[in-house]
């Protein structure tokens, strides 16, 4: 069903028609208009519509002009095309001795008028928290320009504006995207792969902790051989032995903690700052075949154990319900962790303690998964994830609106936070082909994320 025109824009068309009729331009007025917004949207760089705005006064009334822009990055006023010489060369942009105003000015030989932006656009360009014009239009020789003549001209230096602001910002986002590209080319050479020399860090921490070990072993064998021979180096040596064997243990704990957070920060690294996602503007899938019990669940709950147990929270567990060998699904590993984590995160942040039909204090997560049959479709299955945590039920209004960018439900501000998480799940979710949801329940809230088990195939690399 077409959406209704809402009312204002039909309002705002006859102010428009009737500004035009009271405007009452010549003919050869409103030619010179359409001609400007005919060119204006065809050619899209800056430079042409420089070009433009001083060739139409020229062609249509035989008046020269110059064009004088405020620089997006030094805010200072160039003059940067004339009818006369045409676009001026940059070394010679500063000669002149105009000033920005929000008024016409008037010269012995010229008008100039004030440039305007596009007030719409304020807050995504930065040139007009410097100056109320983007620019100044000079128009001569000044006799030639009647009351109507002036009228128009201001009226075409309004439009000149609004083509010259959305022409910045374009340029302003093509400038965006490209060093953004930057960016990421520069985060590939001096963070992703010098974060793979860890990796071997990490290799030759394990052969000096082997090695480590086997001095103890060493060390065990020559207190065998010397306990009932030399009773008093035998006890110097259990005395060196007992520190030795802690340090070492202290150490395996220590490597198996580094090697956990390497890896997981590798994976959300290496999966958040794909090239592919900047150069395509989206979340670009790599699909591989995933045991999400063995390969995502177990090894974030190991990472997040202490900070439940700090904030002692019980961990429910029903994954087992169904088997491993029932579900196989092939996603991007690395974003479906970092939905997984999320869950995991909020469920620290907000789980609280609740007391149970049986009158019992509990503060829970409790997470589940399960088969739904034909939910996207005939023969199409779906595996939803339940992640259950105790506390203050949510509106049916925050429930759904929870997934949204930037939204924070109501009590969740003691918790330092964005709202951005959330609608990051959502369009992980999403672009997986799944659903997410959110449903308030008697002692808590129980949100979930449903993927299709299809039978796609990994992307080849």
């Amino acid at each position: 069903m077409p959406h209704k025109v809402p009312g204002k824009i039909f309002e705002r068309v006859r102010e428009k028609k009737a500004s035009y009729h009271r405007y009452d331009f010549e003919k050869l007025q409103e030619e010179a208009f359409a001609t400007f917004f005919d060119l204006a949207q065809e050619f899209t760089n800056l430079e042409t519509l420089y070009l433009i705005c001083v060739a139409v006064p020229k062609e249509f009334f035989d008046l020269d002009s110059r064009l004088y822009v405020i620089h997006p990055r030094s805010f200072q006023l160039e003059k940067v095309c004339t009818s006369e010489e045409g676009l001026v060369p940059e070394e010679n942009r500063l000669d002149f001795e105009v000033s920005a105003t929000t008024a016409p000015l008037e010269t012995e030989e010229s008008w100039i008028f004030p440039i305007p932006g596009n007030q719409a656009l304020v807050q995504w360009t930065p040139i007009l928290g410097q100056s109320q014009t983007l620019g100044m239009f000079e128009i001569y020789p000044k006799h030639k320009v009647d009351a109507k003549g002036h009228f128009f001209l201001e009226k075409f230096s309004n439009r000149i504006g609004y083509n010259l602001h959305m022409k910045l910002l374009i340029q302003q986002h093509f400038d965006h995207i490209k060093f953004v590209n930057q960016l990421v080319a520069d985060i590939e050479h001096n963070v992703i792969s010098p974060n793979m020399y860890y990796k071997l860090f990490l290799i030759r921490l394990k052969k000096i902790l082997a090695a480590y070990q086997q001095v103890q072993k060493e060390l065990a064998d020559v207190l065998l051989f010397v306990r009932n021979q030399n009773e008093p180096l035998s006890n110097h040596l259990r005395e060196i032995q007992k520190p030795l064997r802690e340090a070492n243990g202290q150490l395996e704990q220590e490597y198996r903690a580094l090697k956990k957070h390497y890896e997981h920060t590798s994976l959300f690294l290496e999966t958040l700052l794909r090239r592919d996602h900047f150069e395509k503007g989206t979340y670009v899938l790599r699909k591989q075949p995933c045991n999400f019990r063995t390969e995502i669940m177990e090894p974030l709950l190991e990472r997040h154990r202490p900070q439940f147990e700090k904030r002692k929270i019980k961990i429910d567990s029903h994954f087992d319900s169904v088997p491993d060998e029932q579900i196989t699904l092939f996603v991007d590993k690395g974003l479906i962790s970092q939905v997984f984590d999320n869950f995991l995160t909020n469920a620290i942040k907000y789980a609280q303690q609740v007391e149970d039909q049986f009158g019992h204090r509990i503060k829970l997560l409790s997470y589940s998964r399960e088969i739904l049959k034909d939910y996207f479709g005939e023969g199409i299955l779906g595996i939803r994830f339940n992640f259950f945590t105790t506390g203050k039920p949510l509106s049916l209004e925050e429930s759904r609106k929870v997934f949204e960018e930037g939204y924070r439900a109501t009590g969740s501000a003691q918790e330092r936070g964005s709202g951005h998480g959330l609608h990051f799940v959502s369009n992980v979710v999403e672009i997986h082909g799944g659903k997410v949801g959110c449903k308030p329940q008697r002692f808590g809230n129980l949100f979930y994320f449903i993927l299709p088990m299809k039978d796609d195939k990994p992307v080849q690399e």
